[in-house]
Parts: C-alpha cells; structure tokens; sequence
C-alpha cells in the first residue's frame, strides 16, 4: 500500500463535514499485520481493528490549512516499544465509530518500526516540503 487519503475523507471533505481548524486530530500507529487497510471504503477508526491499534497520539496543536496545505506541529507518542509499520491520521469525534479517517502513511522515514523491549517516545515529523501533511 501507498501513501493515500481515505477516499471517504475526500468525500467528507467536499461535504463540509470535515473542518481542520475548528476540530481535533490525532496519529494512530498501526500494525498492519491487524489491519488491511481499504482506502475505498474504511471510514471510521472503528473500521481498524482495537488490536492493530498500538497508540494514539494526543490531539494536533498549531493546525493551519492555508492556501489548501495542512500542517501542524511535529508530534510526540508515548509508545510501549510494539513493532508498527503505518500511522493514520483522523478527526476525533465523540467515539471510536464516528471519528473521520483522514490519511494513512506506510510510506516514510522511521517505517516499519520494528519494536523494542521498553516504553519510548516517538515524534512524527511532519513533511518540511511544499506539500507538510497533506496539500489539496
């Protein structure tokens, strides 16, 4: 798989149902050995698997979206050392079944994880290019 936006993002996008600057988001850090991703139809973090899920990130700070081009603060994880291999991006709602799948990135620097044997902190750095978090 690739880097890609849940098509039902984009759709969600088009129908004004996803703000970025009046919302929260946070970073899910994926094994996808848990969770086949479907670009095309996941919609939901509740369409991934609980245990495909090895942390969550706390909410975004600084989020812009000028001239199309979302970015936000690099961000950092307390993570329990497990092995993953994708991160995915999402808009927090009031639960799992309706908080909006963004972006799913298995295509990076730092990717795959492979693990460790104690509790660390990861920082995901966003894009410095043209384009940072994602570029519409």
């Amino acid at each position: 798989m690739a880097n890609a936006v849940y098509t039902k993002a984009k759709e969600s996008l088009l129908k004004g149902q996803i703000n970025t600057t009046a919302s929260n988001y946070k970073v899910l850090l994926i094994d996808s050995n848990e969770y086949t991703v479907n670009i095309s139809s996941d919609q939901f973090v509740s369409d991934i698997p609980s245990n495909a899920i090895k942390a969550t990130s706390g909410n975004l700070s600084n989020i812009t979206s000028t001239n199309g081009i979302l970015n936000a603060d690099d961000i950092v994880i307390d993570h329990s050392g497990e092995a993953f291999d994708a991160i995915a991006l999402y808009q927090v709602g009031s639960s799992n079944s309706d908080s909006r799948l963004i972006l799913y990135i298995d295509n990076s620097e730092g990717l795959p994880f492979e693990g460790t044997n104690s509790n660390i902190s990861i920082t995901i750095f966003w894009s410095d290019t043209v384009s940072k978090i994602l570029s519409l």
